[in-house]
């Protein structure tokens, strides 16, 4: 009898130790999950934290921060431009839903076709590009010198010069400007170069291209180049005095740009 109770007494006592081992080792488990999730998010947050707190100590990056204003200015631009036919301070134009659509191709007379004002469309909008762009930058690249220094580093500026390139796809700015920063070493730029994403290009050719059409014929069919260009839809807003206005939209990106056109215009009341 006393032989049975030992190996009652023994196989419990080894439940017991079994048991505890296993609540330990849980706790062991659920300690350790819970140290690699509080490293997992302390390292999150060094991520996110870390650029700001960089900035915050050394100054800003030279090349995110005047990249960032290039694009910044750019896209500004790039609405009102889209909105007033390629200019931005238009002097030839029609007022069309509170915008001053500047006229492409123009005639002030009637029974004429009318004369192409702007042959060289794509170079224009990349002039007001840059003209548009580059007091902006260059107030950026002066306050980037002036935190920096505040910083403690020693900064040199070159001449700065812009160039704009709409091209299929994307418009291209780049600002070449001599930069040199100086504190415990010495980092140098010699450009900065921003593209970005935009179908500007093909709606300038197909507003060129109906803009010729009318300076040669005096009107154009919308049905024809949307057959050509399946992806931009054209609209054409004919107007009391003679005027049409065409908003040409990307049906893919919502891309718009809308010139104005006065060509084969009728007097009131004529009839043909």
């Amino acid at each position: 009898m006393k032989k049975k109770r030992k190996n009652k007494n023994t196989t419990s006592n080894l439940e017991f130790l079994y048991r505890r081992g296993s609540f330990l080792n849980s706790k062991h488990a659920q300690l350790t999950i819970f140290i690699i999730l509080a490293i997992v998010i302390i390292a999150i947050l060094l991520i996110l934290i870390y650029p700001k707190l960089k900035t915050i100590i050394a100054g800003p990056v030279p090349a995110d921060y005047i990249e960032r204003c290039i694009e910044d200015s750019t896209k500004e631009v790039l609405k009102k431009l889209e909105m007033q036919g390629g200019t931005l301070n238009p002097e030839n134009y029609i007022l069309y839903q509170g915008n001053k659509i500047d006229y492409i191709c123009y005639t002030n007379e009637y029974y004429k076709r009318c004369m192409m004002q702007k042959p060289f469309l794509k170079q224009d909008i990349e002039e007001e590009i840059t003209s548009f762009i580059e007091p902006r930058v260059n107030e950026c690249l002066n306050n980037l010198k002036s935190e920096l220094e505040k910083k403690g580093s020693s900064v040199s500026l070159g001449k700065m010069n812009i160039k704009t390139t709409i091209v299929p796809n994307y418009i291209g700015v780049t600002v070449n400007v001599r930069m040199t920063v100086t504190k415990e070493g010495t980092e140098s730029f010699d450009k900065f170069k921003v593209n970005i994403p935009s179908q500007l290009y093909d709606l300038i050719m197909l507003s060129s291209s109906i803009a010729n059409y009318e300076a040669r014929y005096g009107d154009s069919d919308t049905l024809t180049y949307m057959l050509y260009y399946p992806d931009i839809r054209v609209e054409k807003k004919k107007q009391s005095e003679g005027s049409t206005v065409y908003i040409l939209t990307n049906k893919l990106t919502n891309e718009k740009f809308q010139f104005a056109s006065r060509s084969l215009a009728w007097p009131s009341g004529y009839i043909g």
